[in-house]
């Protein structure tokens, strides 16, 4: 799980904005909350909801994630382009040639069978606005064996040697460290050339981006394409999205995929009805849970977080109130998946508790930044949410006119 994150000069965020997850000791023992497996003294929340105005920043925050679990997992080549060209900083005069940062900490069992607490640190400059391409100014992965920190490896600017600690394996001088180019990772590099601990850590990685519905490439699979795949070789997963989608629309009987004059399309059918229908003429909720489910399913399953972009767009908000719960639940979440979303449905406001929640908003020169509703003075828990945001309690308020 994801302990704290932090995202400065990417988009729309110009100075540090700091998610910090952890649960302060004062809050109540609630079963939502997760006790951390590497820092037991830690709770956590297992829903993690965005609310802001259109435009505040939302999916920029969602998409720093994302960017992250990109950057560390996919290495660039000759026919695939660096992962980190769409890191563009804040376009102002004093940001657009520095560095964007981002700063991850969460626990994970790449060393054994107990989970540790680690660290993971990027600096990139973007391409888009430096001559020289897009490179890693600074990468590095720690852990807390002890609680304090020590170094797995680290890189600076591309002409400096990179670190690596003994867990991987290699000496100083490997010729598989000069593998490592500019503009890719020191993890996706090196598990390639099949070391282990990197083949771990790029693993849990590239499971954390395809638990997103936001796409930072035109070259990933369709959403569609992703679902129809799921279907054609992971029958465990797809009998439980057949499942969800026959209880959230009870005319639909089943899900098939058919070639339609040598392409393959998803139909569905229905009571009453004689021919089944495709889906691009189903409900925009159909379609919007068809894409989902797959996200949700692998997330639980793997135990990574999932970031979802707009979870109440085209939803019941009850319906969405149900997917937060599947997370909150050691029943269909024993191995503690994480759930981070943006959401414009101020009712889902009811399902939450303060700890899960955090206003986006834009300052007076168009920069984000973001509170934590349980940072609010005098937000008392046994008050619904719902009204003391519409109050303006909360921040976060849109304004037209």
């Amino acid at each position: 799980m994801i302990h704290k994150f932090s995202i400065s000069n990417f988009h729309s965020v110009r100075e540090e904005v700091v998610l910090d997850l952890r649960i302060p000791g004062t809050a109540p023992d609630l079963p939502r909350f997760r006790d951390s497996t590497a820092k037991p003294d830690i709770r956590l929340p297992s829903v993690v909801v965005l609310i802001g105005p259109n435009g505040s920043g939302k999916t920029t925050l969602l998409s720093a994630l994302v960017a992250t679990a990109c950057a560390a997992s996919f290495a660039s080549s000759t026919e695939r382009a660096s992962p980190i060209k769409a890191f563009l900083p804040f376009l102002a005069k004093e940001t657009r040639n520095e560095p964007t940062r981002f700063c991850m900490e969460f626990e994970m069992n790449w060393q054994g069978e107990v989970r540790q607490l680690f660290r993971y640190e990027l600096a990139v400059v973007c391409g888009a606005t430096n001559s020289d391409g897009s490179f890693f100014a600074y990468e590095a992965l720690s852990h807390f064996p002890k609680g304090r920190p020590r170094r797995l490896f680290e890189r600076g600017a591309p002409e400096k040697s990179i670190y690596v600690s003994n867990e991987f394996g290699l000496k100083p001088g490997d010729d598989r460290l000069q593998a490592v180019r500019a503009d890719t990772s020191v993890i996706a590099t090196l598990a390639m050339l099949n070391v282990p601990l990197a083949m771990r850590i790029a693993k849990w990685m590239e499971d954390f981006l395809c638990s997103s519905n936001i796409m930072l490439s035109e070259g990933r699979v369709s959403l569609t394409q992703r679902v129809m795949n799921i279907f054609e070789h992971d029958p465990d997963m797809e009998s439980w999205i057949r499942n969800h989608i026959r209880c959230s629309d009870l005319g639909i009987q089943d899900i098939t995929i058919s070639d339609q004059s040598g392409k393959m399309e998803v139909f569905f059918d229905h009571h009453g009805l004689d021919a089944p229908i495709p889906l691009g003429l189903e409900s925009s909720g159909t379609k919007r849970l068809f894409h989902l489910l797959p996200q949700i399913a692998g997330a639980l399953r793997n135990g990574v977080p999932v970031v979802l972009d707009e979870i109440d767009g085209d939803l019941h908000v009850d319906i969405a109130g149900e997917i937060l719960s599947w997370f909150r639940s050691q029943e269909t979440n024993p191995s503690g998946a994480q759930l981070f979303v943006s959401s414009h449905n101020v009712g889902l406001l009811d399902h939450l508790e303060k700890e899960e929640i955090f206003i986006v908003e834009k300052d007076s020169s168009g920069a984000t930044r973001v509170h934590g509703a349980q940072d609010v003075q005098g937000l008392r828990r046994d008050t619904r949410l719902y009204p003391k945001y519409r109050a303006g309690m909360l921040g976060g308020i849109p304004k037209i006119g």
